[in-house]
């Protein structure tokens, strides 16, 4: 019998107390516009600027892009009664373990929060960055028996999370009208504020502006770092043995100016993070284009495999093109069909890849 992972989902916390934190921190946001901006600038754009600050993302799965793995494990069999181990354990037996990779677009810590309606029986899987892991264990070592347990399971968290995303999309829906009163209201208070003010007949001093003061003699400061892009014109996935091709195309992309997502570029940025979830990010969300170098290495590797993985995830639920094939030779591509145009690379230089690059950037 195969057994599942531990790990429940959506069991930490109620989802409307959040939701309610939520409107707090809208409120607060509206206090902290400046009063300036508040009083004088444009009421339709602060309202926008607010919405899409706190509207929550909610959760839509990629099943087109549904994956899995099976690997050796020792599986504990202890309280098997087919196995004559009700007596205590654990008892190890060697056997499979088969984990389901379900990739999802949206606010992952919505998996952590109970919706207002739902089933007594919580789902299990592993939140990972992007997608969800639902691992099954077999002591016979049978991966296709984890299949019904994995649809079985799947199932329940797809009802669990229509019920949260139900409750997410009520609050955005009525986000608007909200931020737009308690907007209405600060506007009002401020120059009813400043009505008063100019009544009194002696000139008004401005809160924003403060008297001028001597500047002391300082010690020139270091310039800071520039900040790291939160989003990327293009990241480059590729395998380690076709590097010397695609660093001549890196270098032509950063001499134009273009933000690209190139790993030897970004050695102090990868440093000590978890690259599982960094390359996730970049390769689903954070990237406009992803240019996948495909070789027979390219479909090798593991991490390339991650990177393609997002970068198909986002592709399925994408409105415009997003991902760029260029080949080194004729290798399939797992998710890709063969009707998908892509560069030759035998027949173009580094130097004209970085161009067409830059050409459908524009």
């Amino acid at each position: 019998m195969p057994r599942a992972s531990r790990d429940p989902l959506f069991n930490e916390a109620p989802l409307r107390a959040v939701l309610d934190h939520q409107e707090e921190a809208v409120r607060n946001a509206v206090d902290q516009v400046p009063a300036n901006k508040m009083r004088d600038g444009d009421e339709a754009a602060i309202v926008r600027d607010l919405v899409n600050r706190f509207s929550i993302t909610p959760i839509q799965f990629t099943e087109g892009a549904i994956s899995a793995e099976a690997e050796e494990t020792q599986v504990d069999v202890s309280g098997s009664w087919d196995r004559d181990t009700m007596d205590g354990g654990p008892y190890y037996v060697p056997g499979v373990r088969v984990s389901y990779y379900v990739p999802f677009l949206g606010d992952k810590e919505l998996f952590k929060y109970q919706p207002s309606t739902h089933s007594f029986r919580l789902p299990r899987a592993e939140v990972l960055s992007g997608e969800l892991a639902f691992r099954f264990t077999d002591p016979d070592s049978n991966v296709t028996t984890t299949k019904a347990r994995f649809d079985e399971e799947f199932r329940h968290t797809r009802e669990w999370t229509t019920c949260v995303n139900q409750d997410v999309e009520r609050f955005n829906a009525e986000l608007p009208s909200k931020v737009a009163r308690l907007v209405s209201e600060r506007r009002g208070r401020l120059r009813q504020v400043a009505s008063g003010a100019n009544s009194l007949g002696i000139p008004i001093r401005s809160r924003e502006a403060s008297p001028a003061r001597p500047v002391a003699s300082q010690a020139p400061r270091a310039p800071k770092a520039a900040a790291r892009p939160d989003r990327y014109d293009v990241a480059l996935s590729f395998a380690g043995e076709d590097r010397a091709y695609v660093e001549k195309v890196a270098e032509a992309l950063k001499a134009s100016g273009i933000e690209v997502f190139y790993d030897a570029y970004e050695k102090v940025e990868l440093w000590g993070k978890n690259l599982v979830d960094h390359l996730a990010e970049i390769y689903q969300k954070r990237s406009r284009f992803v240019v996948m170098f495909i070789s027979k290495h390219y479909v090798q590797k593991a991490w390339p495999t991650h990177e393609r993985q997002h970068a198909q995830a986002r592709a399925l639920v994408a409105r415009e093109q997003y991902i760029l094939p260029a080949r080194f030779d004729d290798t399939e591509v797992p998710g890709m069909t063969s009707t998908v145009a892509y560069v030759d690379l035998r027949q173009v230089t580094p130097e004209e890849l970085a161009s067409m690059i830059k050409a459908k950037l524009q």
